[in-house]
């Protein structure tokens, strides 16, 4: 029985850890392509938001099979669904402003929405400084 909670113990701390790591990936994205649009470096940049936007997108694949998976692991929490959906949506606004090129005042708008989903999820889960990681997401200095 103790290594059935230990194990269970695990895959909670791991989940926690892709949702974390999924969001910091998809932080980085978002500073990185707004410090871009200021920069004549912008292929380089836009390459490197979107190396960062590839590693979030990861993150969160794994954390969606984890959960479709292994049900049992958190319960089903529409908050779950919510922070896939919002990363989805944030996702495809910066890679449609950037096909259009536009000035990604949309997927600035989607990653917000984005972050107020994670602050939910991050509670649910207990991750650890999430209050300041949010602040600094939501600053409106994105450098």
């Amino acid at each position: 029985m103790d290594q059935d909670y230990e194990f269970k113990h695990k895959k909670e701390e791991y989940f926690s850890k892709l949702i974390f790591d999924g969001f910091i990936s998809a932080l980085n994205s978002h500073k990185t392509l707004f410090k871009t649009l200021d920069s004549k470096k912008e292929t380089h940049g836009l390459t490197i938001a979107f190396a960062y936007l590839t590693e979030a997108h990861n993150y969160y694949l794994n954390a969606a099979t984890l959960l479709a998976v292994d049900v049992e692991l958190l319960d089903i929490r529409s908050e779950f669904d919510r922070l896939f959906y919002h990363f989805s949506e944030y996702n495809k606004a910066v890679l449609e402003d950037t096909q259009a090129t536009l000035s990604h005042q949309w997927s600035d708008t989607k990653f917000r929405d984005f972050v107020n989903s994670f602050k939910k999820v991050a509670n649910l889960l207990n991750i650890v400084g999430v209050d300041f990681f949010v602040n600094e997401a939501l600053s409106s200095d994105k450098k």
